[in-house]
């Protein structure tokens, strides 16, 4: 057994617990988390700081690269990148009214600033948790309760583990030695597209979102830790975001959606997200408020709407977390959930068990499918509910296990988000498309997945849980 290190932190809209190993004694965790007010209402009350902008992303009105439009752009500053398939360039300019002088072009349709913007955000306060004996000597599955709740192992028990599928997860990055994951990864296609970062987690990393997002959707079938809902689907890590701050330039998102559908991807996953207003707030990277000119906001969304149409077309499953803020979207117009509430993506909302998962009484059969505190919701954005984990019954000293066990880096994490909630769908894709061979296109498997998911409330039309919650088992067997 490994010796163990506890490090607690709140990162990626995510409240997390750090372990690493397997533990033999009891330990006491103490640790504060600012509680905040939500994204929408600080979005509401924003005021103006001036955003610094270094480089520029120019949509052509084609949605490719016309031909010649590098050497035309060159005049007015450096051409840090390209992505011809949908039409954009970004630039770092050379002249000071960069902005005015491209956008005249008959060719250009917008240019606008290639900023960074926070795409995660905490949802959660905790001001002291004590806890006692995870795990043991014994394998960690009984703690995966959410694997209980969509039906996975009866799944896998029908012959089916995601063999032939292949997820892309666009995140901060992975554990590439993780016993669970390296299996599993396939190093050679994963890459990162944040400068100065590998898509492998540094050393320092002692919590990483993008490995929990991996042993959810395909921690291997090998006798030790955990398993993902796939377990015999492949997967690849694209760094879209830094490691370091959950932040990305939204070029780098961009790119990593054209990546991932060129090289294969059956299935993304994006549990990421941003909430923008549509008069111009947004937070950046320091998680700062920043305002730009509401056009912005509009031309933003185009570009990223036009690589998830790409990939789309590729015949790529995108799936998403539909955020933690609580927020309705049913009944807030001002408040833009990207990528959310784009075309041709899956939207996930988060669910957790209404009982203490580790204290259940002798008898009592737990309800998994109640609306997790924070996660967003509304008829016009959920398409389906999954677990994502809870703090419901803090301070109770088993309040963790309600939370999503997954894979972490040098170690295991308990997390909660939805974005713990999107890669419990992702590896029913997976299954879904192993089954029929590895080739299905996204419309088919998104109907699979809403046809055969448990309508939990409104008889498949919930602002909660859309038209169900998951179910792994009848995805495959219906």
């Amino acid at each position: 057994m490994r010796n163990i290190t506890n490090r607690l932190s709140i990162l990626a809209g995510t409240l997390l617990i750090v372990f690493s190993g397997c533990q033999k004694e009891s330990f006491l965790n103490e640790f504060s988390v600012v509680n905040q007010q939500t994204e929408t209402v600080q979005l509401k009350s924003a005021k103006l700081k001036k955003s610094v902008i270094k480089n520029y992303m120019v949509l052509f009105s084609s949605e490719t690269l016309p031909k010649g439009a590098e050497s035309q752009l060159s005049n007015f500053g450096k051409i840090v990148k390209t992505i011809p398939e949908i039409g954009i360039a970004v630039v770092q300019p050379s002249i000071e009214n960069f902005e005015e002088e491209v956008g005249k072009l008959s060719s250009v349709q917008a240019v606008v600033p290639d900023l960074r913007a926070k795409w995660t955000g905490p949802s959660h306060f905790i001001t002291k948790a004590t806890l006692d004996n995870i795990g043991k000597d014994e394998p960690y599955f009984p703690y995966q309760w959410g694997m209980l709740a969509i039906h996975a192992p009866d799944a896998w028990d029908a012959g089916y583990e995601g063999k032939n599928a292949t997820v892309f997860i666009l995140d901060s990055g992975i554990d590439a030695d993780h016993e669970d994951l390296a299996p599993n990864l396939i190093k050679s296609l994963s890459t990162s597209f944040v400068p100065g970062e590998s898509y492998n987690v540094g050393d320092s990393t002692f919590f990483s979102h993008g490995t929990h997002i991996a042993g959810i959707i395909a921690a291997a079938d090998n006798q030790y830790g955990l398993i993902g809902v796939a377990p015999e689907a492949k997967i690849v890590a694209v760094k879209v975001i830094s490691e370091k701050d959950e932040s990305g330039d939204f070029s780098w998102i961009n790119e990593g959606i054209i990546y991932a559908a060129n090289k294969g991807a059956d299935v993304i996953n994006l549990s990421l997200g941003a909430t923008f207003s549509k008069n111009g707030f947004f937070l950046d990277e320091n998680n700062q408020l920043q305002k730009v000119p509401a056009i912005y906001i509009q031309y933003w969304i185009q570009a990223q709407q036009r690589a998830i149409d790409y990939a789309y077309k590729k015949g790529v499953t995108i799936v998403c977390s539909a955020g933690n803020e609580y927020a309705n979207a049913d009944g807030d117009g001002s408040i833009l959930i990207a990528p959310a509430e784009m075309n041709h993506v899956i939207a996930v909302s988060a669910t957790a068990p209404n009982l203490l998962v580790h204290d259940i009484p002798i008898g009592t059969e737990p309800d998994y499918d109640i609306p997790a505190s924070y996660t967003n919701y509304g008829k016009s954005l959920i398409d389906l509910a999954a677990p994502g984990g809870d703090i419901n019954f803090y301070p109770n000293p088993n309040y963790l296990y309600n939370m999503v066990l997954s894979t972490s880096s040098r170690g295991f994490a308990f997390a909660a988000g939805t974005s713990m909630a999107a890669p419990h769908v992702a590896g029913v894709a997976a299954l879904i498309i192993g089954k029929n061979g590895g080739h299905m296109s996204p419309h088919m498997v998104t109907k699979q997945l809403l046809k055969t998911a448990d309508k939990i409330d409104g008889n498949g039309n919930s602002s909660y849980f859309g038209k169900g919650r998951v179910n792994a088992y009848r995805a495959v067997t219906e």
